[in-house]
């Protein structure tokens, strides 16, 4: 009884615990990247590195489309605007959020068609005075950043004669809209910006009843999903916690006007500390409703500026009164200490090899590879110094992997492995078919993968990407939604890149005061190429340069989209945000140049090319990628490293930097070891995903094996085809891959086919290093008490599931080591409490944050609710009391020491858990198939290279 006794009086005093946990944990510093990072000045440390740990900065409070559930909604024309909503086909129910019952409905992720009407920002492109001093826009004032900086203006098509820079044309002097020419690219897409939001069919009003923090401000972006019958009117008001009603925010969109969304920031300061009703009405002068009545002099009625022109013509007769009115990222945010201490800039180039860039050259490998005994040849590019300045520039401040590879040689799987640190078939997204089944996407919905951006927005920070990449829409056929707050894709042969540094230009100036995590992808490199004549003159003749005009005309696109990283960078350097932001340039896959693989593969019905292409090729020139990273005071000096890295390593890497522990499903593994000097016990297994093949690199060895396709030609006899052959390269011999020695060297396809198997399935090869177990530190302590008592405590844990499996080791305590019984990741125990003593166990898990389940029985009967205690100060479990498989389990056991116990009163079990070290080891409803998505799909595939248009 004293032992029951003893625990309710711990649950008693739980909640004081929790508050002086919780002040003690503000107080203290953890609440900024969870207490590895400390105050003030001092030496660079992560969480640190010359910039301010702590600073105070705008942060995600609420995501209303997360509150939506609780919300007061009420939409009386949703079913009559339901079946105009089904029209607008670029669009999926929001993935993420799900709010349940009538709510679902009303969650949405959908893109508008921003140039619709032409592109309303090629009339005034460049950013005023927010533009750094030495930007090359000062030059050329009517242009954009971008296109000034690498002289491309836009292209001139028949369907544009007399196009000028900024793509309007000159018509007497009057500016007309820029028109895409659909017979040269997926023109005719143009550029999309796609948010997560919330449906308001007019009329609508939702009320949110919130509390509004410190300095908070409310953030959203009305916009239009097709032409409304009348000026759709957007009202933001507030009911404070005495009842009394203020007006905050009015925004108009007329008639028509349905091409992007207008973004609204509105000042809840004044009432910061009350709970109040936050009311968002949408409505048309249709409705013929008088407009909401306002206070007299009310200083937050939405300035006119913002307002779009209303509907002179009111008075005609009326279409029908249903505007498809959405609420874009509508989300509070309060600026305070940051919950994590670094921003993130990570910039991604399409098809963009490493040895593109001077700097990235190994000049001792180049020289080892030029004096094999067969050449590589155009394999490898020349060093051209000069042609990439500024990541060069980056690559001397920060570090560079001269050995870097991607997880697939392909734009959709390589982007999911780096946002995710995990191979795309691990995701459960298979690799070889373009369009995925319905139920691996409801699949991948439905598992919550490590998204990156979702894992960052856990922790406050506001999410964007500015792309050229059709598969990270969530509404493609091809595409995924990859978890963030809002994706604008540019599809343009050449405006993409001005389009892209604009966006990110003018995005950074509007949030430099946000903890923020902002993703660029440029695609330059990928083809068609087509150069300006300007950055074609920047390669050299032969034989400094290639002799390929293809192969010229690569680098010359290439050194376009340097040009505009490097007005990102001057931009974030300008705001200061240069020391407080981490710096990824990277790319999705490299591209096959050389023409020893200037061959095609049967795909389907078709022969597709390698050459100039990625995909069906998996070589090294396919795979092999820049990884450039920089941050002041923790990656930085310039230094290159040659150990092995990989797509997969960035997102934990990133999450390590931030203080922030790698989702237990990353199979990629943080590289600050390395850049911190260590080395790896044994290289990391390089595995790429490709198009119904699977590529391994260990030792000098690179094995291709391919797969057939589900409807391959019919073999030259009538029979049924065979599967392309294994393909094995000795790298030291033949660094080009011109000869493939499988046939030679069957004992060695053998061994790498194993190894192949064990790295998909990521588990150590046959052969890996005894060594393990040594190197695994404690991570999990288990202390049992049994209030003065002999107890008789038995139980199971496992670490790991069936597709990330962990290695065990057991360290007892107090207890003989005969106790235990080790089968895998599963351990067996059985052991006795002392009168006067706690006994137990730690548990050494690798990888550390995979999941552990236990259960556990008490003198042969279950475990006794309650009984269950975790963290520093012994408090009830409620997320780890079955385990340790979520974050909120891993934050809750968390402690620098264990919980003090007393093992003559307590009962029960402590668990505490050791933090990984700052080195970061330790149902979706989609677009239909067929139809206008099928057809834009198929154009952009054929236009981007991945499909060929059926022979006629």
């Amino acid at each position: 009884m004293a032992g029951w006794s003893s625990w309710l009086s711990r649950g008693a005093v739980a909640g004081i615990a929790s508050a002086a946990a919780a002040l003690a944990w503000v107080e203290g510093g953890g609440a900024d990247a969870h207490g590895l990072v400390p105050r003030g000045d001092g030496p660079a440390t992560v969480g640190d590195g010359g910039a301010k740990a702590g600073v105070d900065a705008y942060q995600v409070k609420l995501r209303l489309v997360d509150a939506l559930g609780d919300a007061v909604i009420d939409t009386p024309s949703l079913a009559a605007a339901r079946s105009y909503f089904q029209t607008h086909w670029r669009k999926l129910r929001g993935p993420w959020p799900h709010p349940g019952g009538a709510a679902a409905e009303l969650v949405t992720t959908i893109a508008l068609q921003t140039n619709r009407t032409g592109d309303a920002r090629s009339a005034d492109l460049h950013p005023g005075d927010s533009r750094p001093a030495e930007h090359p826009a000062e030059r050329a004032p009517d242009t954009h950043p971008s296109e000034a900086a690498s002289a491309e203006p836009a292209p001139a098509s028949p369907a544009q004669e007399g196009a000028d820079a900024d793509g309007g044309t000159d018509d007497g002097g009057a500016k007309k809209p820029w028109v895409a020419d659909v017979r040269v690219w997926n023109m005719n897409e143009g550029s999309f910006d796609q948010r997560e939001a919330i449906y308001a069919p007019t009329p609508a009003t939702i009320v949110f009843h919130v509390p509004v923090p410190e300095a908070a401000r409310l953030r959203l972006s009305p916009g239009v999903a097709a032409p409304a019958p009348g000026t759709t009117i957007f009202d933001v008001s507030l009911v404070d916690a005495a009842g009394n009603e203020h007006a905050l925010e009015e925004a108009h969109i007329a008639a028509g006007d349905d091409w992007r969304w207008l973004d609204v920031d509105v000042d809840l300061a004044p009432w910061a500390g009350q709970t109040v009703d936050l009311r968002l009405k949408t409505w048309t002068l249709a409705d013929r409703r008088p407009p909401p009545p306002r206070p007299e002099g009310a200083e937050h009625a939405g300035p006119a500026a913002r307002s779009r022109e209303a509907d002179a013509g009111s008075d005609r007769p009326a279409p029908p009164p249903v505007s498809l009115a959405l609420w874009g990222n509508p989300v509070i945010v309060a600026k305070e200490p940051a919950r994590v201490p670094y921003n993130v800039l990570w910039i991604v180039v399409d098809a963009m090899r490493p040895d593109i860039s001077a700097s990235l050259h190994d000049p001792e490998e180049d020289a080892e590879k030029l004096a094999a005994p067969h050449a590589p040849l155009d394999a490898l590019l020349p060093v051209v110094p000069g042609l990439m300045p500024s990541i060069d520039r980056l690559a001397a401040r920060g570090v560079h992997f001269t050995h870097a590879w991607s997880a697939a040689s392909w734009t959709r799987p390589g982007t999911l492995a780096m946002l995710t640190g995990e191979r795309s078939s691990e995701i459960g997204i298979d690799t070889s078919n373009w369009v995925q089944p319905a139920d691996r996407i409801a699949h991948y919905y439905a598992s919550d993968p490590p998204l990156l951006p979702r894992l960052l927005q856990k922790s406050g920070v506001t999410t964007a990407a500015f792309v050229n990449n059709f598969f990270m829409t969530g509404y493609a056929n091809v595409g995924l939604d990859m978890g963030f707050e809002r994706v604008t894709d540019h599809r343009y042969r050449t405006r993409d890149t001005a389009l892209i540094t604009y966006d990110a230009f003018t995005w950074l100036d509007a949030h430099a005061s946000d903890r923020f995590f902002l993703f660029l992808n440029y695609n330059s490199p990928h083809g068609p190429y087509d150069p300006t004549k300007e950055m074609l003159a920047r390669i050299p003749p032969p034989p400094a340069g290639p002799r390929d005009g293809q192969v010229r005309a690569y680098m010359a696109e290439a050194a376009k989209d340097d040009t505009a990283i490097g007005v990102v960078l001057d931009k974030l350097e300008a705001l200061g945000l240069d020391r407080s932001t981490i710096i990824v340039v990277s790319a999705d896959h490299g591209e096959t140049l050389s023409a020893a693989h200037d061959a095609s593969i049967v795909m389907g019905t078709d022969k597709v090319p390698m050459r100039f292409h990625h995909a069906v090729g998996n070589y090294e020139e396919t795979t092999r990628i820049p990884i450039v990273m920089a941050l002041p005071g923790l990656v930085d000096g310039g230094r290159a490293i040659r150990d092995r890295a990989r797509s997969i390593d960035i997102a934990p890497t990133i999450l390590a930097l931030e203080g922030l522990e790698p989702d237990p499903r990353m199979s990629g593994r943080s590289l600050l070891p390395l850049i911190r000097g260590q080395s790896d016990a044994e290289p990391r297994a390089v595995v790429s995903e490709g198009r119904y093949s699977h590529a391994l690199l260990w030792d000098k060895w690179r094995l291709i094996v391919h797969e057939l396709p589900p409807h391959p030609h019919a073999a030259p006899d009538g029979g049924k085809a065979a599967a392309p052959e294994d393909e094995l390269y000795d790298l030291t011999e033949d660094p080009g891959e011109r000869h493939n020695v499988a046939r030679m060297q069957p004992d060695v396809v053998a061994e790498m086919r194993a190894r192949l198997t064990a790295a998909l399935a990521n588990v150590p090869a046959a052969d890996a290093p005894k060594t393990a177990a040594q190197a695994l530190r404690p991570v999990v302590h288990l202390r049992f008490a049994g209030a003065g008592a002999v107890h008789h405590v038995t139980g199971v844990v496992t670490a790991g599931d069936e597709k990330h499996p962990a290695v065990v080791a057991v360290e007892p305590s107090g207890v003989a080591r005969e106790a235990f019984r080790i089968a895998g990741p599963k351990v067996d125990f059985a052991i006795a409490t002392a009168p006067d003593a706690i006994v137990g166990f730690d548990l050494r898990i690798d990888p550390p944050a995979a999941p552990i389940a236990w259960t556990f029985y008490l003198d042969d009967a279950p475990w006794p609710a309650g009984a269950t205690f975790a963290g520093p100060f012994g408090l009830p479990a409620s997320a780890a009391k079955d385990g340790i498989a979520t974050a909120d389990a891993r934050a809750e056991v968390f402690a620098p020491a264990t919980a003090v116990v007393d093992p003559a009163h307590d009962l029960g079990v402590f668990v505490t858990r050791d933090r990984a070290d700052k080195a970061g080891e330790a149902t979706s409803e989609g677009p239909a198939a067929d139809g206008e998505a099928a057809k834009e799909m198929q154009r952009v595939l054929e236009e981007w290279g991945y499909a060929h248009a059926p022979k006629k």
